[in-house]
């Protein structure tokens, strides 16, 4: 396929097809993709286990990357192509494209405010008044949890059930496979048992909880029941089939990467003090001008700025997305200066981790690098493409305003109830991970204890 690309950019050679290439990129994807972007430049060809990526990185082609019409060049196939080594594939076969979006509305926005602050407020009972945290998987389970509330009501998150869900979610996790490649090998050998079996222990407790409803006529005007309601069909089976494949969707596409970015601004605050302070004055000053409950006030939150840059500042740093667009059809794609044609079948790929920061500067934290969602003008002067953390134009992440609650809630209540030190461990982000916001290289640990 290669070979049908015209004219012909660099090709990278090694001495094992396919699997030499696959290994070094499944060893250390980041620095692999910075080491032959040195050597070849900015476009070019490389073979992973057979999947072949034309590679981009100048500003003129992440700018096409992200202009792309889906339909000559697709998000969504990519991703069940990546996806599909780990997830059931009848769970795609059941996906409503357009939930998301339904699920994203202004309205139901504001609404999970609700959610977040009871659920958070459950768990932080757990933690108690001090401890020790292992901070990805602590906070990967408070936000499992509210996710628990969120889609499937207030049954899933409490302490009947949230952690029989917690189980099978852990199971069916992507996040899994980016983290540790070699859990994918698992799978694929195992022909996903383990998947399947999980999902279909999710089938039997969602069921459960749609039984309770029924026997009590009781639907509460909540995710579940929304959802619900959208497969409705006369077929009682298909509509259960339907609400749990959809609801694992939702759960691992809001989820997977959240969680990951609200670790690294919780560790962000403790690493570099100047930073935790303006947030911590930040949250004191929304405090006193809403009220105690500002955290249920979408306004209070719209106010607080700087929270968001330091999530968009952790968030670009820790960035770790293989950004892929499958070929459904030939194209001419502009790499500025050269357009390439392109055959269906081949993936045009970049990875962030490698442009996020690609210079001294941009390696260094600086939330003021930020003005609230937005990057300062001077960071982007060759094009807003060649910095990424929600994604741009078409392909942009509609999930952003509900990320952005969702920290604020969580940093403003943590640091109004904790004085965090004695941070300790690998900070820096795993160089193994392919895809999402990376967890660090080893344990991050934070000693938490109540602020009198």
């Amino acid at each position: 396929m290669f070979s049908m690309i015209n004219p012909a950019p660099p090709t990278v050679k090694d001495d094992l097809p396919h699997i030499g290439a696959g290994l070094r990129f499944a060893h250390s994807p980041t620095r692999y993709l910075q080491a032959l972007r040195e050597e070849y430049g900015d476009v070019f060809l490389l073979d992973v286990f057979g999947y072949q990526l034309f590679c981009v990185f100048s500003a003129p082609a992440l700018k096409s990357l992200y202009a792309v019409a889906e339909e000559d060049a697709s998000f969504g196939m990519a991703t069940f192509d990546m996806m599909g080594f780990k997830t059931p594939l009848e769970i795609f076969m059941d996906a409503d494209i357009d939930l998301f979006y339904a699920l994203l509305v202004q309205e139901r926005v504001q609404g999970y405010l609700n959610s977040f602050n009871k659920v958070l407020a459950v768990e932080l009972e757990r933690w108690g008044d001090e401890g020790e945290l292992d901070v990805f998987d602590a906070v990967r389970t408070l936000e499992q949890r509210i996710g628990f509330d969120v889609w499937m009501g207030s049954e899933a998150s409490s302490d009947q059930y949230w952690q029989k869900f917690k189980v099978p979610f852990d199971v069916l996790s992507q996040e899994n496979a980016f983290v540790n490649p070699q859990a994918t090998l698992n799978t694929l050998i195992s022909n996903k048992s383990e998947e399947r079996q999980a999902l279909a222990d999710l089938h039997c407790l969602i069921g459960e909880i749609v039984d309770q409803r029924h026997q009590q006529d009781c639907w509460p005007d909540d995710t579940l029941t929304f959802l619900y309601q959208r497969f409705q069909s006369e077929d009682e089976q298909l509509t259960r089939r339907k609400l749990t494949h959809n609801l694992v969707n939702a759960n691992q596409g809001f989820l997977s990467n959240l969680y990951a970015a609200i670790a690294w601004v919780l560790i962000n605050t403790v690493r570099y003090p100047e930073h935790g302070e303006r947030l911590c004055s930040e949250v004191d000053r929304t405090r006193q001008q809403y009220g105690g409950d500002f955290c249920y006030q979408q306004s209070a939150l719209d106010s607080m700025t700087f929270c968001e840059q330091m999530l968009m500042e952790s968030t670009r740093i820790a960035q770790r997305s293989l950004t892929l667009r499958k070929v459904m059809r030939g194209i001419e794609f502009d790499c500025g200066g050269v357009s390439y044609s392109l055959p269906a079948g081949i993936y045009i790929a970049t990875m962030l981790s490698v442009t996020n920061t690609q210079t001294d500067e941009l390696a260094e934290f600086n939330p003021d690098r930020y003005q609230g969602r937005r990057l300062k003008p001077e960071y982007v002067e060759q094009g807003k493409e060649t910095i990424s953390t929600f994604g741009h134009g078409r392909h942009a992440c509609p999930a952003q305003k509900f990320s952005h609650n969702m920290c604020k809630v969580v940093l403003s209540t943590l640091l109004q109830r904790y004085r965090f030190t004695d941070l300790s461990g690998d900070l820096e982000p795993s160089a193994q991970q392919m895809g999402g916001v990376s967890r660090t290289a080893a344990t991050a640990l934070l000693r938490y204890q109540s602020i009198p």
